[in-house]
């Protein structure tokens, strides 16, 4: 099987290399395809001194969120397995490429989720499930591909619906640190890139819940997400 490396990308000039020169030195993966999602720094420009057969890149015009540029991923990929990379990582080995995709290649996982080190309580890691460093089997994701395209930051949840009655496993990357919004960005960039995350994983919420939440609940939800969307407006 082969293995294609998808990294989606606004705005990581600062690590994207680095990822890149990781993925090609394991030398596993058939391909790299980077997806810049309408960058408005150099990200572009870091890659060109990599552009190959095996390391190919995509431009978005504009900004069109994360959901969509792995669903531009997907398509303009061929690996049978789909390894997704967020370009923000840092720490990121050899290693733990192979303790990611190893389980998928012996016949033993559907998606693997790569929890990097983030926030937690003790046993209480929240944020494992939203994790951009995942393994994937192509044929699972390719039938998705139109209906992930507008999700923005909910698409991790998404995915995470889709397997939910194949075999999932996580495995932890101890090493691994994912940047925070206010060391990438300005601060008012930040809190707008944080607000847009929240409305897209309330969005997701409410869609894959809609069943079980009650009316009242709902309305709430949604008058919550519209208020976020009125922030968001003010603000850009």
């Amino acid at each position: 099987m082969e293995i294609s490396v998808i990294i989606p990308v606004f705005n990581e000039e600062r690590t994207l290399p680095s990822i890149i020169e990781i993925v090609r030195a394991w030398g596993k993966a058939c391909e790299i395809v980077v997806v810049d999602d309408g960058s408005t720094d150099k990200t572009a420009a870091s890659v060109k001194q990599f552009l190959s057969d095996s390391v190919t890149l995509i431009r978005h015009k504009k900004n069109e969120g994360k959901a969509a540029a792995m669903a531009d991923g997907i398509l303009g990929s061929r690996g049978d397995v789909i390894m997704f990379l967020d370009g923000d990582t840092v720490g990121l080995t050899r290693r733990d490429l192979d303790a990611m995709v190893s389980p998928m290649m012996k016949g033993k996982a559907d998606m693997i989720m790569g929890a990097a080190r983030f926030w937690s309580a003790g046993k209480f890691e929240p944020f494992n499930g939203l994790t951009g460093q995942r393994v994937v089997f192509r044929k699972h994701v390719l039938p998705l591909v139109s209906s992930m395209r507008g999700l923005g930051y909910g698409v991790e949840l998404y995915l995470n619906k889709h397997h939910a009655d194949l075999r999932v496993k996580t495995v932890r990357l101890p090493h691994v640190f994912i940047l925070g919004k206010l060391e990438k960005q300005s601060l008012p960039d930040a809190l707008v890139s944080y607000i847009k995350e929240i409305r897209d994983l309330l969005t997701q919420l409410v869609t894959q819940y809609a069943d079980e939440i009650g009316p009242h609940a709902k309305r709430i939800f949604k008058e919550v997400i519209r208020y976020v969307i009125r922030i968001i407006d003010s603000l850009t």
